[in-house]
């Protein structure tokens, strides 16, 4: 005796909402795993779900640059223009919150209210050289992967 089919779930296209139904491929019932890994209908439904505008950080910041300004608030250059939103929230495209700037300008204006520059020069904690890994120079770095500690050095016999 043949074991009773599961009911399959209620599920609706992610596109237009239509009611989705396993599909029947060659005179068979579509495989149960894969009509619950389904979204959308058809293929049709699909790509045009994924023409529409995702919307992201970086669209929302492409639609802000439509609202730039002809020159920059602080110097009045007028190329490399730019949206800064004043609350850091690049979704709020209020009028009162976009500020027209340049690229200059901007990045002068986050260094300014608090964003540090992107990376401070350490010193090497040994001997006060610019350093490059674990805040040691490159001499101290070496002796340190060599010998297991950076103040050691290969001792000569003879």
């Amino acid at each position: 005796m043949p074991m009773p089919r599961k009911a399959d779930p209620e599920k609706t296209c992610a596109y237009c909402g239509e009611r989705l139904e396993r599909k029947r491929i060659k005179g068979r019932l579509e495989d149960r795993t894969i009509f619950l890994k389904r979204k959308y209908c058809n293929r049709t439904c699909m790509a045009r779900a994924f023409i529409q505008e995702d919307v992201t950080k970086e669209t929302l910041h492409k639609r802000a640059r439509i609202y730039t300004g002809e020159a920059c608030e602080m110097c009045g250059g007028t190329e490399n223009l730019g949206v800064h939103h004043k609350d850091n929230d690049p979704a709020n495209n209020a009028p009162e919150n976009r500020m027209t700037l340049c690229d200059s300008c901007h990045t002068k204006w986050h260094w300014q209210y608090g964003k540090k520059p992107w990376k401070r020069q350490s010193v090497c904690k040994i001997c006060g050289e610019p350093a490059r890994k674990l805040d040691m120079c490159q001499k101290h770095y070496q002796r340190y992967r060599k010998y297991g500690d950076p103040l050691l050095t290969k001792k000569r016999r003879g």
